[in-house]
């Protein structure tokens, strides 16, 4: 009962973690933007894109670390446990040293990579933003194993309060050194120092309150070959993700300048949204499918889950992105202001076949606890690389929304077609079912996009209150709708939960 609880807190704190991060955007973001030029904004998204190549020299351990600690937890190994974060602490503070060294040849090159897009002073600006990122990553490193031991313990609750805090001080932080004149530059340090509090506190938990203390003079060594067996397919998936999300920007910034890095990269920013509120659900089950895994459970009741989990995302992720088809313009008008009108169509074309993985990255879950990564990262990575080589080819053409087109093909092919006919014919999956259960549920977001327009055009969304007053209108209309004619019981039961216990107190109290 005591998991349960933290399992639906450890939820429920991830959502008041999403609404506060989907709040503060619209008080920092327009504050950042305006502060910083189109440039000066570019040059941070880019600089972000570039050392985001760096984070792939952790080489896909992170994951093995929460299925190997989770392990040993499971077999009640409290001192093996201690043995492998000492070991895990050992390998990344290795991998934290060539992380440092490649940065800094990374950015005493940079203007060899970008004098084409950039002018001498932004290069000049860019490889001191690499630098402190650079630092900051290797930081990092060796301490987020202390992060990794909080989510293999399903302490859900610890972890997602610290994500709340992460939330809020970081754009505290940026608004202070923005204020103070620092710029981008601010920006990087900024978030160096957020990461350390975050780290202190990770470290503490772990060690005050899990009673975990690393130990280093009996590394499971002998396990090398198996956590790099496990995590090459990992590895593989990271480079995709990079290919994905990162190669456009610095291909962008490379042959058209910082500007256009700004624009694309306000698009990409609400697909960052919908990814953590699909995360925000299936990221607490990580332990209890690697538990699911470990146990030999059937098929079947995997399919249970993924459909289960699978149509609780729907709900939320369908709603955002008919929402954002419907208001995204506007919203974008009122967040980023002039200059940024492309970003609603980079949006919509990478968030739209976005939506296909989200929905079902329970099924990513169980195939990292099956560790049958194989395919699904080779395949990732062919689709990524033709990705890469079509996006350098059309952005000479059409620009930022050349670019956006090509990653909406890719992520069609691989993340919709080929991944699904995997979890199908090889993990067993009832792919099927699953589509016939989100087919059942799409009444609401197909026809509140035709209500939406409608909205739309009676009500002019021409100001801030406007815009609001027709939000909150869609989202009542979109969650009776999908009360009545898409959820079912559970489902139901976990919306009107907050309302049910509300209306008990009132009837108490009277």
């Amino acid at each position: 009962m005591k998991k349960v609880n933290e399992l639906r807190m450890g939820t429920l704190l991830s959502y008041v973690n999403l609404g506060i991060g989907s709040v503060i955007p619209l008080v920092y973001t327009p504050i950042m933007l305006r502060i910083l030029t189109q440039s000066e904004y570019g040059l941070y998204s880019l600089a972000n894109s570039i050392i985001g190549y760096l984070s792939l020299l952790s080489f896909g351990f992170g994951t093995a670390m929460i299925r190997y600690i989770t392990k040993y937890k499971v077999e009640n190994d409290k001192e093996g446990e201690q043995n492998l974060i000492g070991l895990f602490i050992f390998i990344y503070s290795i991998l934290a040293i060539i992380v440092f060294i490649s940065g800094w040849i990374l950015a005493f090159n940079s203007g060899k990579l970008f004098s084409n897009g950039l002018s001498i002073k932004e290069v000049n600006e860019l490889k001191i933003l690499i630098i402190i990122m650079t630092v900051n990553t290797a930081t990092i490193f060796p301490t987020s194993v202390f992060s990794a031991i909080t989510i293999a313990h399903e302490k859900f609750v610890f972890r997602k309060c610290t994500d709340i805090f992460s939330t809020i001080i970081i754009p505290v932080l940026n608004i202070i050194v923005l204020v103070l004149g620092l710029k981008s530059i601010g920006l990087a340090i900024s978030a160096y120092i957020g990461q350390i509090i975050i780290v202190f506190i990770n470290f503490f938990y772990c060690l005050k309150r899990l009673k975990i203390k690393p130990k280093f003079s009996n590394m499971p060594f002998t396990l090398m070959k198996e956590l790099i067996s496990f995590s090459g397919f990992v590895f593989l998936g990271s480079i995709v993700d990079m290919l994905y999300w990162s190669t456009d920007k610095v291909l962008i910034g490379a042959m058209m300048g910082t500007t256009a890095v700004a624009i694309y990269n306000i698009g990409g920013t609400f697909n960052n949204i919908i990814q953590q509120l699909s995360v925000g659900i299936s990221g607490v089950l990580v332990p209890k499918i690697t538990g699911m895994v470990f146990s030999e459970c059937s098929s079947k009741e995997l399919s249970e889950l993924f459909i289960k989990i699978g149509r609780l995302q729907y709900i939320i992720v369908s709603l955002i992105v008919t929402g954002f088809i419907v208001f995204g313009k506007q919203f974008i008008m009122f967040i980023a202001g002039q200059g940024y009108e492309k970003s609603y169509y980079v949006a919509l074309l990478t968030m739209i076949p976005l939506s296909i993985p989200l929905i079902q990255n329970t099924g990513l879950n169980i195939i990292t606890a099956q560790n049958k990564l194989k395919f699904r990262s080779i395949v990732y990575l062919i689709v990524a690389i033709v990705n890469v080589i079509s996006t350098a080819i059309c952005i000479r053409y059409w620009g930022i929304i050349g670019a956006a087109f090509c990653s909406c093909v890719a992520f069609t092919i691989g993340n919709g077609i080929i991944i699904n006919i995997y979890y199908s014919r090889v993990i067993g999956l009832h792919i099927a079912e699953f589509w016939k259960n989100i087919l059942s549920m799409s009444l609401a977001p197909f026809s509140m996009v035709l209500i939406g327009f409608f909205i739309n055009s009676i009500f002019p969304i021409d100001k801030v209150y406007n815009f609001c007053v027709g939000v909150i209108i869609y989202t009542i209309l979109y969650m009776i709708i999908m009360l009545k004619s898409g959820m079912n019981e559970y489902e139901k039961g976990i919306m009107l939960q907050p309302f049910n216990i509300l209306y008990k107190k009132v009837i108490k109290v009277n």
